[in-house]
């Protein structure tokens, strides 16, 4: 009984002193794992790959709709091609949409991708839209 009594009072003198220079050997800040709030670039047809991120978007409008006021942007393919990517814009944003949106036109928008009928879809702040440029090659389109 002795002999348990002094290896238990053993077992704890060494833990106590393992914990007792853990302190000192712990870093003194946790490392950053915070999510990046700079959005990825991509072309429009990855943005199915990147639903639920932050992302800026580039491709060419090969197609304008006007549902009554709010519009959607075909980019890369045009309604009802499944494989393309869209562009929401609000019927209250509407007015601030920029006027040089033309099809053929090469432009970036910056949002959170979303599926909508499984249609990978950015809801537009005219802010985040911007025309980088003309399609070198004609858009692919739809009958």
């Amino acid at each position: 009984m002795r002999i348990l009594t002094q290896f238990t009072i053993l077992v704890c003198l060494l833990t106590i002193s393992v914990f007792a220079d853990a302190p000192a050997t712990m870093p003194t800040t946790a490392p950053s794992t915070a999510p990046s709030t700079q959005p990825v670039a991509i072309n429009w047809d990855q943005a199915k790959d990147h639903v639920g991120q932050l992302a800026t978007v580039t491709g060419p409008v090969v197609g304008i709709h006007d549902f009554g006021g709010a519009a959607v942007l075909n980019v890369g393919k045009d309604f009802p091609d499944p494989t393309r990517f869209t562009v929401y814009i609000s019927e209250d944003a509407r007015p601030d949409m920029p006027a040089d949106l033309d099809n053929g036109k090469i432009i970036t928008v910056t949002g959170t991708v979303k599926l909508y009928h499984d249609v990978p879809e950015i809801e537009g702040d005219p802010a985040q839209i911007t025309a980088v440029g003309a399609a070198t090659t004609a858009p692919s389109t739809q009958p």
